[in-house]
């Protein structure tokens, strides 16, 4: 049976625990992209959450893009941009199911033309 496992600050841990995900507690975006990757590499993970106030380092890499197992949801935060994750759960979509079934908000629509 996979673990579900979430990455996130100090403060959000403990409502994940006690949802039973096995957590990992972060304090940068860089520690939030290794963090998935460790949890990915055991191969015990069928689902990792990522919040999105430590996301940024995560969604702009080439692993997120390319791995499909384990799931990484990115999931918003009220501390932070919710765009972040609007943007990861529109690219999970897309890739899901090969076209892009939300659209591009008016601030990734700006910066595809750039």
């Amino acid at each position: 049976m996979s673990k579900a496992g979430v990455v996130t600050t100090r403060e959000a841990v403990g409502a994940f625990e006690a949802l039973g995900f096995v957590g990992r507690v972060v304090d940068s975006d860089v520690q939030a992209a290794e963090a998935v990757l460790s949890l990915a590499r055991t191969g015990e993970f069928g689902l990792i959450l990522l919040t999105s106030d430590v996301a940024g380092g995560w969604i702009e890499s080439e692993v997120a893009r390319s791995m499909v197992v384990p799931v990484v949801l990115v999931v918003p935060v009220m501390s932070s941009d919710s765009s972040v994750a609007s943007a990861a759960v529109r690219r999970l979509i897309e890739n899901a199911v090969g076209i892009d079934l939300v659209g591009k908000t008016t601030e990734e629509a700006s910066h595809d033309r750039r």
